[in-house]
Parts: C-alpha cells; structure tokens; sequence
C-alpha cells in the first residue's frame, strides 16, 4: 500500500485522477488537517509565519504556517511508516521529516532532479500558488541555470492555463516549473502541445516514482 499525505483535507479526487491517469492502484490518501474543525483552522490560518503554505480544505481553501503543517505531516509518517511501502507527500514544500521504516517521497526532490539539466541559455518560468511564495521560490530554485521568471497563478483559477500561457508567451519560456502539487496533471499536455517548451509538472514526477517503487 502507499500511502499518499496532503497537506489539506481529502477527499480530494483532483489529486487522485493522476495517479488514476498514470495506472496506480493500492493507495490512500490522508489529509493532515482531517481531524480539524473551520474553527481551529481559521485560528491556524491566522498564526504569523515567514512561510504560508496553500491548502485544500472540504469547503474552501487557506494559507497555513509551513511549521503547523509539518508537526502534522511528521504525526502522519510516524502513524503510517510501518504499514505502508512507500509515503508521498503531496506538497512542493521542503519538510525534514524522515523514516527509517519506509521511503519517503517528496515531490520538490523529484523536481529538482527533473529540472537539473536546464542549461544556462535557457529562459525558465517558475509558477508558484500565492504571492506569498514568491520570495521563498527564489531561494528553493536558484540553483536552476539561465534566465528566471517567477509567477504566483492559483492553481484552482478557473482561468489558470490563460494566465500561465500569458506568462509564457511574455517570457518566452523555454521551460515551465510549476512549484505547486495542485497544478493539474492534464496542463502538461495542453501547454507542450501550443507551445515549444518543456513543462515540469510534479504530478507527473511523483506518479512514476510512485510506479517505480511499487514495480521494485
């Protein structure tokens, strides 16, 4: 079994249809903020922090402190790392929690190494949820060679692939980062199919890692 942690509430069938798309079975998916009333979440959303992360809740959508968010994802490895062959976090954030009884798999490591051989007369766009992000994806991607463009495009607008293709036609982006596990699986096609470019979206990195242990 793998086992599949979102930093919101499930269910949340949008982050299952790539893994649908991509052939894998035998999984679950627990949110860390599950067991959470509105009311400790609307106090958690409001807790000061230098790094918001963007959730996904049962009836709407909030920016958390990164550190609140991480106590709960390290509960969750900890509830879950004996009984499962593998655990996925479904987030582009940087956490240090780790376990010694099953692999962990985070998304942004996969990015890393997806994007490792962009070359320095490349022109990348990087797409981030919120503004708030912005500042921290600088420091996260400034190991990425060439030229850097950084955007903030929620990944539920209801106009996102307009607002991204606006971005990469002003750029004229040789490549695509999206730094947010919530952008859909299906942009990948709809972007490499109009424009020129190279479109790393980490839905589609996880679902391989995630067939690649499941086939060891």
């Amino acid at each position: 079994m793998i086992t599949l942690l979102t930093i919101g509430q499930t269910p949340r069938e949008d982050l299952m249809k790539a893994f649908h798309l991509g052939g894998v079975d035998e999984l679950q998916l627990i949110g860390a903020l599950d067991d959470v009333s509105q009311e400790k979440i609307n106090w958690l959303a409001n807790q000061p922090g230098e790094e918001k992360l963007y959730v996904v809740l049962k009836n709407g959508m909030a920016n958390i402190n990164h550190q609140l968010i991480e106590q709960k994802i390290e509960k969750l490895i900890k509830e879950y790392e004996k009984s499962s062959d593998a655990i996925a976090v479904l987030c582009m954030s940087e956490f240090e929690c780790t376990s010694d009884q099953t692999p962990i798999i985070y998304p942004v490591q996969e990015m890393k190494e997806a994007v490792a051989g962009i070359q320095s007369d490349d022109t990348t766009v990087i797409f981030v949820p919120i503004k708030e992000q912005l500042k921290s994806a600088q420091v996260k991607w400034s190991n990425v060679k060439g030229k850097k463009y950084f955007a903030a495009v929620h990944p539920k607008s209801p106009a996102v692939l307009d607002e991204i293709e606006k971005e990469i036609e002003f750029y004229q982006a040789n490549h695509i980062i999206m730094d947010c596990y919530g952008y859909d699986y299906e942009l990948v096609a709809k972007i490499e199919n109009k424009y020129p470019c190279s479109c790393h979206n980490v839905q589609h990195l996880v679902v391989q890692r995630v067939k690649k242990v499941k086939h060891d």
